[in-house]
């Protein structure tokens, strides 16, 4: 069927509402299948970038639990060097820190 026999037997409005559905129904199927896929894309790139940033902070409090420790380990060698009783008063202060830290 021949476009000017759908106006001459439809008339104007029935053939550009006929138009405009066929073309809300392309504009649809296109953004049902293209942009879905790009925004699929985009999200799995960030759930890849988000897992990397908690890994790297994961892996950034265990090194500071490794520097802590070490800290501690040679505060606890030279106070037990000194003979001042310096060691007595950084024994206490640990103690009362570890009792703190349970507390909370």
């Amino acid at each position: 069927m021949d476009v000017f026999q759908a106006i001459e037997q439809f008339g104007v409005p029935v053939v550009m509402t006929v138009a405009f559905g066929y073309f809300i129904w392309k504009q649809n199927s296109f953004i049902q299948n293209t942009l879905m896929e790009e925004l699929e894309e985009s999200f799995k790139r960030l759930e890849g970038i988000v897992i990397k940033l908690i890994d790297q902070a994961k892996l950034t409090q265990l090194e500071q639990k490794e520097i802590k420790s070490s800290f501690h380990a040679i505060v606890e060698i030279l106070a037990a060097f000194s003979g001042n009783g310096l060691g007595s008063r950084i024994k206490k202060k640990y103690q009362e820190k570890k009792e703190n830290d349970r507390n909370w």
